[in-house]
């Protein structure tokens, strides 16, 4: 399934009718979507190797509670089809916000277990430096989404949201648009 996703990025990546850049400059300028365009692109095209390896890292022992939870219901969420932007985004950009909450467990995840402990599966030397950027990033264009990301994360950290049963439903009830788009992992 990840492969899968990997092709469908790689695909919207390439294509010459994406809109990536041109929704980035209305939101940021011209200046400043030349910065951000290249770092994000990258982050949404490091989602597949991301979840590998938030997969391992969740079979280990020694994680903090509060950080398993947020690794289950974070990949729980990619399965939900609502989407936290708005009807207009399409092509890559859609994915931003998956990408982003990807991201951010990942860190997370490294700062709570410390990144001697947690070696990197996948072929990306340089993921773990390069994911405090995206996060930053993304934080910047899309500030109330990432709030409400990051206020998710809270509750599920806190055992506020049951990962196996009310999960999918209280994050659909929170999220800030309905925008049915396919599930990027079924």
């Amino acid at each position: 399934m990840l492969s899968e996703l990997g092709k469908q990025l790689k695909l919207l990546a390439a294509d010459p009718r994406n809109n990536f850049s041109s929704i980035l400059r209305q939101l940021t300028g011209p200046r400043e979507a030349a910065r951000y365009g290249q770092p994000l692109r990258r982050m949404i095209l490091a989602l597949p190797e991301m979840i590998t390896q938030l997969r391992s890292w969740s079979d280990r022992s020694g994680l903090p509670p509060g950080v398993r939870r947020m690794q289950t219901f974070t990949l729980s969420y990619l399965y939900d089809p609502i989407d936290f932007l708005s009807a207009k985004s399409s092509g890559l950009f859609r994915y931003l916000d998956d990408a982003y909450l990807i991201a951010r467990i990942y860190q997370i995840t490294l700062a709570k277990h410390g990144t001697a402990d947690m070696k990197n599966q996948g072929s990306e030397r340089n993921l773990a430096n390069d994911v405090s950027q995206w996060v930053t990033l993304t934080r910047r264009i899309l500030p109330k989404e990432t709030a409400k990301i990051e206020a998710l994360l809270d509750e599920a950290a806190r055992k506020r949201i049951d990962q196996t049963t009310d999960g999918p439903k209280r994050l659909s009830r929170r999220k800030s648009s309905r925008v049915l788009r396919p599930p990027i992992l079924g």
